[in-house]
């Protein structure tokens, strides 16, 4: 069934995707509020207290998205929670890169349940976290997708774009730039994920033309402040951020000030870890 819906959706060329997500988001526009939210469900995303390492368990009515899976140690922990809420299996799973802090639980996952697609970024990348992921994958009876353009899909009214690096090479930090970032469109409501992308990259982005704004932000980079972190932060301006992070590893406090300038409530995954809700009008948190 997942594989049917991907390859419906999937788009492998820039302009393609961008055409598609537009005439995707002018006809919610052109059906009004009150119809974007019927029939549009519930979006519930798992946001999981893992230091500074990402991973997001993404639900809709019928599937089950693995956003990132943190480090190896946070893999039990990620496995108990599927279990608690009866997800015995991975529709998707997207790694935005091959780190240790977001690939990392990910052999173990893969070993544990059943996987249908992984959606990886195309670089090359040789570590310890990438070779274990490699054998893992070999194991695992998954789809093996490498990202080289964006894409778009739909599962359960919920619009995924991911939108990958541009660039083969990027001078400051490659594995970091070459991140996936994903966007969720549900109803009303724009979810976008910035993985650990760094300046060049929120430069390609910035002078892409896509317009970033959105209500919930994953903020970049466990919420390091780079030189274009400011720039990308005013073009988002989300309602309510996230920042991966721990007491060891906190956000800088030039990224706080920015987000409360812009008005954003701040949430931070080292105070616990938080479910968000979306019924395509209003977005809730709990932590």
């Amino acid at each position: 069934m997942y594989n049917e819906a991907m390859k419906a959706y999937e788009r492998t060329s820039h302009s393609f995707s961008a055409r598609l997500l537009c005439l995707v988001l002018a006809l919610l526009l052109c059906l009004g509020p009150s119809a974007q939210a019927a029939d549009m469900g519930t979006l519930k995303i798992k946001l999981f207290k893992s230091g500074k390492a990402d991973a997001f368990l993404i639900r809709t009515g019928s599937y089950a998205v693995l956003l990132d899976t943190a480090e190896v140690d946070d893999a039990e922990d990620i496995l108990e929670y599927m279990a608690e809420k009866g997800v015995d299996k991975l529709d998707l799973m997207i790694l935005t890169h091959f780190d240790k802090g977001h690939a990392g639980g990910a052999p173990e996952i893969l070993r544990t349940v059943p996987v249908d697609r992984v959606l990886m970024p195309d670089y090359e990348k040789s570590s310890p976290t990438r070779d274990a992921l490699r054998e893992a994958l070999a194991m695992s009876q998954a789809e093996q997708v490498y990202l080289k353009e964006d894409t778009a899909f739909t599962l359960d009214g919920v619009v995924f774009e991911i939108l990958t690096a541009r660039q083969a090479y990027y001078a400051e930090d490659e594995d970091n730039d070459f991140s996936l970032v994903t966007r969720l469109t549900h109803g009303d409501n724009r979810l976008l994920f910035a993985a650990d992308i760094m300046s060049e990259r929120i430069d390609e982005l910035l002078q892409s033309g896509i317009d970033l704004n959105s209500d919930f932000l994953q903020v970049p980079d466990h919420g390091r402040n780079r030189d274009r972190t400011e720039a990308f932060l005013q073009a988002v301006r989300p309602r309510w951020a996230v920042i991966t992070c721990s007491q060891k590893n906190p956000p800088a406090g030039a990224v706080l000030d920015i987000l409360q300038r812009i008005g954003a409530r701040i949430y931070l995954t080292m105070d616990g870890d938080i479910a968000l809700q979306s019924d395509g009008q209003a977005i809730t948190f709990k932590q």
